[in-house]
């Protein structure tokens, strides 16, 4: 049997304000959507046998429904060829509301395709497939899965076991899933899957990686997009997982946006003119290998009295002339106080003030900036807890 194992892939995230003209969409948001639909198209050029996604198919419960549309095409070309697909559920399209419709079951309505949002095993191919779907209250995970692992097991007739999940695994190294949620709760521990399955496929972290297990084989794809300039090195991947006397996990490259941090600069030192200069010349130097790219300007360190007289508008077009895909400008000020007996030289903004003037400059986090300041001084506060003592 052979397996393309991909989760993640987030479609309807919309975190630029570029429009795509030919279809109205959130110009990243078909991002997104044609990277699943590149993964359909590679099962059914490795003509798998299951399409297998580990969760977050969706990036929200109430996907724009052109999204919905396009899936819903592509997953039907999937069928066609005799590819049956397996979608289990993750936290992004789980409601926190009962009476939510999560949107992935109405693509359990086309042939071929199962959907699973409460645990259970599916049986395909001579394969028990244990789905562990993520539950509504996703915070307490790790002492929920057990018991859901328990209930999925119960119908498992079949010593061929392959494990579905959507969880965090302590043993995990963390990537941009971090900036797509507030996740509070406990991560799950590897030990408390137990060694009963041929293969465990993993879905929540967005960076490829095999976790470490003396006898089974434990993956996770990573996403299918990048989201974050912490991921501009990150190839991503979907997995082809092969069932003989082995399992053998083969990653293939998907095709994906380009993200270059172009500057980041300390520009303490600068002043506005020279700053603008830096930037522009640097575009201009770079000019033939930024086109649709997505592109970060990261300044920092700049006097506040600097930033109100740097070009931007120079910058943004010359960012323009270079017919970047869409750039993100990340300034970051301080303020030249006057000398005093008791402060001097340099004063960045508190860092409660800091985030607070970040998250009133995003677009995205309108309507949610009570919650998020909130939360931003409660991380704040328990810094400072951590941090020892001067006495």
């Amino acid at each position: 049997m052979r397996v393309l194992h991909t989760a993640d892939n987030h479609i309807g995230e919309t975190d630029y304000q570029r429009i795509d003209y030919q279809t109205g969409l959130n110009a990243r948001g078909v991002d997104f959507l044609n990277s699943f639909k590149n993964i359909a198209d590679i099962a059914i050029k490795e003509k798998v046998d299951v399409l297998l996604i580990a969760g977050d198919f969706f990036t929200k419960v109430n996907p724009h429904p052109r999204y919905t549309l396009e899936v819903i095409r592509k997953l039907k070309q999937v069928s066609k060829r005799g590819i049956t697909t397996l979608i289990v559920g993750g936290n992004h399209e789980t409601p926190k509301i009962a009476t939510t419709l999560n949107p992935l079951v109405m693509l359990g309505e086309i042939d071929g395709v199962l959907v699973v949002l409460e645990p259970t095993t599916v049986h395909l191919n001579g394969y028990d497939f244990v789905c562990v779907p993520a539950p509504q209250n996703f915070d307490e995970i790790r002492n929920l899965f057990e018991p859901l692992l328990v209930k999925a097991m119960q119908n498992s007739k079949s010593n061929r076991r392959i494990l579905v999940t959507h969880i965090p695994l302590g043993q995990a190294v963390t990537s941009s899933e971090v900036a797509f949620e507030t996740f509070i709760g406990d991560y799950v521990d590897v030990n408390q899957i137990p060694s009963k399955f041929d293969y465990v496929a993993l879905g929540h972290i967005h960076k490829l990686q095999k976790i470490p297990h003396d006898t089974m084989a434990i993956y996770y794809p990573g996403s299918s997009e990048r989201y974050e300039f912490g991921e501009e090195r990150d190839d991503k991947y979907a997995l082809i997982v092969e069932f003989d006397e082995d399992v053998k996990v083969s990653p293939i490259k998907l095709l994906t946006r380009k993200m270059v941090t172009l500057v980041d600069a300390d520009c303490s030192k600068l002043s506005a003119i020279e700053i603008t200069k830096l930037v522009v010349d640097k575009i201009t130097q770079q000019k033939d290998a930024l086109a649709d790219c997505l592109v970060r300007i990261k300044l920092e360190n700049i006097d506040i009295d600097e930033n109100r007289l740097i070009d931007w508008k120079r910058i943004k077009a010359a960012l323009e002339e270079a017919k970047v895909f869409e750039y993100k400008l990340q300034p970051r000020t301080v303020v030249t106080l006057p000398e005093s007996k008791t402060l001097s030289g340099d004063y960045i903004l508190p860092p409660s003030k800091e985030v607070e003037l970040y998250i009133k400059d995003k677009e995205q986090y309108k309507g949610k900036i009570t919650l998020l300041n909130k939360l931003a001084n409660e991380i704040i506060v328990e810094a400072r807890e951590m941090m020892p003592s001067e006495t």
